[in-house]
């Protein structure tokens, strides 16, 4: 699971359940981006590309589904792209392809958004 907001003393809701079920193996691993908590801000694409092979390996060979939470604007458009960057990456395929595969994935019910602005 990747898991972003601003601040962590502020905005990390859910935290102790989140950390409970890691600790519970309900989750296999809990990524944590805090944009506003270091000078450099660190945000859920910046963890998904660092972690693109698993990611990978999760969404095209282990089927996984991604639910994405959070501000439509910029958030939602930004993490899309790194997924597309990711299939296009790893799974070898042009841009337009990479696109197509995200929006396959979409019509499956294998990435929902649940966005707003």
């Amino acid at each position: 699971m990747f898991f972003g907001c601003r601040h962590k003393e502020e905005d990390f809701i859910y935290q102790e359940e989140l950390e409970e079920a890691e600790k519970g193996e309900v989750l296999s691993k809990l990524h944590v981006a805090f944009s506003r908590d270091q000078e450099q801000k660190v945000y859920v694409q910046h963890l998904l590309r660092k972690n693109k092979e698993d990611i990978w390996r999760l969404v095209h060979t282990n089927n996984a589904h991604i639910y994405i939470c959070g501000d439509a604007k910029n958030m939602a458009k930004d993490v899309q792209a790194a997924f597309c960057e990711i299939a296009e990456e790893l799974g070898g395929l042009p841009r337009t392809q990479a696109t197509d595969y995200i929006k396959k994935l979409m019509t499956k019910g294998r990435y929902s958004q649940d966005v707003w602005s």
